[in-house]
């Protein structure tokens, strides 16, 4: 059931991510086509896409992550056995996954402070900046998703 859960929720990030870069450059071909024919732009376009850009990273980095293709830093791997970095994955992705856990406290509070600080013309963009707790939840849960399924192996 976990595995099911866990391709489904890759299968949403995946539509995720390839809808938001869709978007992103459909926003910026049409933002130059409206800049050099007709000599005017819309600022509001330049600022989603911004934000879709973070979301694009984001959601790369996550499902970089339910790939197990996330950046290592991988400069004592070659001091260790095979024995012994076997025995460090689990620990290693519980620690990553606190780390994340730990980020979405502080990205939720990001949040609200956004909220609570936006001038009230700037408010629309906020419900972008919630990329950062649901970004931070979904590596978490790839991290510990990799504690399980290494357990079971």
């Amino acid at each position: 059931m976990l595995d099911t859960l866990h391709s489904h929720l890759v299968t949403v990030e995946k539509w995720t991510v390839n809808l938001s870069l869709l978007l992103m450059l459909g926003l910026s071909v049409f933002q130059m086509l409206v800049r050099n024919l007709f000599d005017m732009g819309f600022p509001e376009i330049d600022i989603i896409n911004r934000n879709l850009l973070i979301i694009c990273g984001m959601l790369g980095a996550v499902l970089a992550t339910s790939h197990l293709h996330h950046i290592k830093v991988d400069a004592l791997a070659t001091f260790f056995s095979i024995e012994v970095l076997a025995l460090l994955k689990i620990p290693l992705a519980l620690f990553s996954a606190t780390i994340c856990f730990a980020m979405v406290y502080y990205s939720v509070i990001f949040c609200l402070d956004e909220w609570e600080f936006a001038p009230p013309n700037e408010r629309w963009t906020l419900p972008f900046t919630l990329i950062y707790p649901i970004g931070f939840t979904l590596l978490g849960l790839h991290f510990l998703y990799q504690c399980k399924a290494d357990t079971s192996q």
